[in-house]
């Protein structure tokens, strides 16, 4: 039975950072970054908040993967974010076990996100048309919690055991950026099913089953027999889209380089080393605004507990305006007179 040694050491031969990287560079980059972690840090602890405080946000079945992507991005945005900014203030890492847990958590939190946004989108579709797959306590167990379970926890074991159990040696070079990566990168079969399952495969997911709901949306409407409740799934549809943009937006670069690479290994390098990695962390600091701005709750000044079931036209009247009332019923008295 072959021995299972995952063991980590520094190189300390003399690998200096890129020339296209220079100090002035990394100083830009640490400055924007950093602002954008305080903001994005304050806007997740807000949202957690309202979301832990109110239960019309945390009992509604499609607030449940959002909350989830405000949760994953805040944890990204003080884990794994913070090692990089700590390389850019020194410009090396500090440790073999820097080392090993900045590549843990860049891999890991990555990969959890962007399964539950696909999840998110695939979601999408059974709430709004087929919601009778949801109508008891069971199936919302099989049909909603497990695969939100299942798309947290599943990547995050799968680095568990990729980074600290894979049977190699690890050799990190501090001056690189995340070290050099992990020994298990240099299995080229395995670099490649990362590449499909963390990369293009939901990706293309999250863009097909975005496209696909608008083109549903959109052939539904125009049927009359359809009896669906528009108004009440429009927030679902647009906060979906608002965030599936998002995640296409910063992900489909790196997924067209990886598809040229194919042909041209060595193809935008320099591009994705020096700008593509940090741009990634875009992603999960604007998440939380973009989540924000559509929650209408949260915005509104004359906000009310609502059940998210209660049908929009019950949910309006609730909320008329008493003095309207008192002026409709004096117009009535004075025209008796």
């Amino acid at each position: 039975m072959a021995s299972f040694n995952n063991s980590t050491e520094i190189d300390y031969t003399s690998y200096s950072i890129p020339l296209y990287e220079t100090v002035t560079s990394r100083t830009i980059k640490f400055i924007l970054l950093l602002i954008c972690q305080l903001l994005s840090i304050s806007c997740s602890i807000f949202l957690l908040f309202h979301f832990i405080t109110k239960a019309t946000l945390y009992r509604a079945l499609h607030n449940h993967t959002i909350i989830a992507l405000v949760i994953v991005s805040f944890f990204q945005t003080i884990s794994d974010l913070p090692m990089s900014l700590d390389y850019l203030r020194i410009g090396q890492a500090s440790s073999s076990i820097f080392c090993l847990m900045w590549n843990f958590f860049a891999l890991s939190n990555y990969a959890v996100g962007i399964w539950v946004m696909t999840w998110a989108s695939l979601e999408r579709h059974l709430l709004i048309f087929h919601d009778h797959l949801i109508g008891t306590f069971r199936r919302k167990i099989l049909f909603h919690y497990i695969p939100l379970i299942a798309s947290v926890f599943i990547p995050w074991i799968y680095y568990v055991i990729l980074i600290f159990f894979y049977p190699c040696t690890n050799y990190f070079y501090q001056t690189l950026l995340f070290c050099g990566w992990c020994c298990y990168a240099y299995n080229d079969q395995l670099v490649f099913f990362n590449w499909l399952a963390v990369g293009i495969v939901p990706t293309c997911s999250i863009s097909l089953l975005s496209l696909g709901l608008i083109v549903r949306v959109i052939r539904q409407k125009r049927r009359v027999q359809q009896r669906i409740n528009w108004r009440q799934h429009r927030r679902m549809i647009i906060q979906l889209l608002s965030i599936s943009c998002l995640y296409i937006f910063f992900d489909a670069p790196t997924v067209l380089i990886g598809l040229i690479r194919l042909s041209l290994p060595t193809f935008a390098m320099d591009i994705q080393i020096q700008y593509l990695f940090y741009i990634v962390y875009l992603l999960p600091l604007l998440v939380p605004f973009i989540c924000l701005s559509t929650l209408r709750e949260l915005w509104s000044k004359n906000r009310t507990r609502i059940h998210p079931t209660m049908p929009f036209t019950q949910s309006h009247t609730t909320r008329r305006n008493p003095q309207t009332i008192n002026i409709k019923s004096h117009v009535v008295q004075t025209t008796k007179l």
